[in-house]
């Protein structure tokens, strides 16, 4: 993967307690991995508004139909697991 130079600044006592931990990674793979771990997190957040909307504009109709399917669901599953 290619690689971009950045600059970040960041609070000193933050920088001062990276540093004292007994880790084999540079800084700019710790603000890697964290800036990684925060664009999962920020797509998960995404998803998972996105599922509560959905759920949230169905109508009584769909409702009713999607709590069938989950009924159906779980018995199949009940019997696969037995």
């Amino acid at each position: 993967m290619a690689k971009t130079k950045i600059s970040v600044t960041v609070d000193s006592k933050l920088i001062e307690e990276i540093d004292k931990l007994d880790v084999d990674a540079s800084r700019s793979e710790i603000v890697e991995t964290a800036l990684v771990r925060w664009l999962s997190n920020r797509r998960r957040q995404t998803l998972e508004s996105e599922i509560e909307r959905y759920y949230r504009e169905l109508t009584r109709g769909e409702q009713g139909e999607d709590a069938e399917w989950a009924a159906t669901s779980t018995g199949s599953l009940k019997e696969t697991w037995e």
